[in-house]
């Protein structure tokens, strides 16, 4: 699932993201996919959360929750 389609097809973008949550299996992994999330909320600067947990897919290694706010 990508979350820029999600966004669109609520007329939001990326630029409208307030929160993001971060799930990971390995908290430690997360120096790996700071690159391509700073490449996409570099910008937007929202605010945060990185939780440790377990995945209801073994094959995941990152879930992202993201909260939109449209004016």
């Amino acid at each position: 699932m990508n979350i820029k389609d999600k966004l669109e097809k609520a007329e939001a973008s990326l630029s409208d993201v307030v929160r993001v949550t971060y799930i990971l299996k390995d908290a430690k992994e997360f120096e790996k996919c700071w690159p391509i999330l700073k490449k996409h909320f570099e910008t937007v600067k929202p605010a945060a959360t990185l939780i440790s947990a377990g995945l209801a897919d073994g094959k995941m290694k990152i879930e992202i929750q993201v909260t939109a706010l449209k004016n």
